[in-house]
């Protein structure tokens, strides 16, 4: 059966912390792709707060949608770094615990990204648009999501290894209404991630 990550420590597992939510931008408006977070966040903070003191971490969110990157790596197992895909900007990163088969990574889907292909397909006039969107072609109605936006999910990262050296060790899954990053094959601590974006979308 398919799990998610679970931090051994009590104190980064979800549930057991509060932490601040973040306000998300809909990829329903048609200003999307102006409002949407693309650049590093130097100003927000991690939403993280410690229940022992209940202080809230001060770290900057950077690149991370909810959490700082230490953070991020304590409760979700994962991390951004440069790429090891030359020129591929930066990729998702396994966190000190590593990944067994069949784990599950993260989500890309959430009801705040969440958008019908008839909305992008009157707002997206230029192909870059699409860079980041995920469609359920295979069921009626065909949602998507879109992950342009540095808050919507971190999943958003990871890279496709089609022509590099490297292999793709994960795959998405799509149940329901939620679409997965889940792992093909065991993926060792502080390894990168990477996964397939479909034949489509190198056409």
């Amino acid at each position: 059966m398919s799990k998610s990550f679970k931090s051994p420590d009590p104190n980064f597992v979800k549930g057991n912390f509060k932490s601040i939510k973040k306000k998300h931008i809909s990829p329903k408006r048609k200003d999307y792709e102006i409002k949407a977070k693309t650049k590093v966040d130097k100003t927000s903070k991690c939403g993280y707060i410690n229940n022992s003191n209940n202080s809230r971490c001060k770290l900057k969110l950077g690149l991370y949608p909810e959490y700082c990157h230490l953070h991020t790596m304590l409760i979700d197992n994962v991390y951004i770094d440069k790429s090891n895909i030359r020129n591929g900007g930066n990729g998702l990163f396994v966190g000190p615990y590593g990944f067994k088969r069949g784990d599950i990574i993260g989500k890309y889907s959430f009801p705040y990204n969440q958008v019908s292909l008839e909305n992008l397909e009157r707002r997206c006039k230029k192909e870059k648009c699409w860079d980041y969107v995920f469609c359920d072609m295979k069921n009626k109605g065909q949602k998507c999501w879109d992950g342009l936006d540095l808050r919507s999910t971190i999943i958003r990262n990871i890279n496709d290894a089609h022509n590099s050296k490297f292999r793709n060790n994960s795959y998405f899954e799509i149940k329901g209404d939620n679409v997965y990053a889940k792992t093909s094959r065991n993926i060792k601590p502080f390894s990168e991630i990477f996964i397939s974006y479909g034949s489509k979308y190198w056409d």
